[in-house]
């Protein structure tokens, strides 16, 4: 018996970071089309609210983003 497994492409958006799946067509985070699929670096966001890390990047959104976008 065999398993597929499915594997989740991600790109980011070149004006705030954020990941979003590869066949999202606009940012969830500024609502930006402008994606790019290079990307290093991820930063998870749980509570942006409580968040130090979410306050020093400006990230008003919980969610993944890339520390650098290409």
């Amino acid at each position: 018996m065999s398993r597929k497994e499915q594997i989740i492409t991600f790109k980011a958006c070149r004006k705030c970071g954020y990941l979003v799946e590869s066949q999202v067509p606009k940012c969830l985070a500024c609502g930006s089309v402008n994606f790019s699929m290079e990307y290093e670096g991820l930063i998870i966001i749980l509570n942006k609210d409580e968040s130090e890390v979410a306050k020093k990047l400006k990230k008003s959104v919980n969610g993944k983003y890339a520390i650098k976008v290409y």
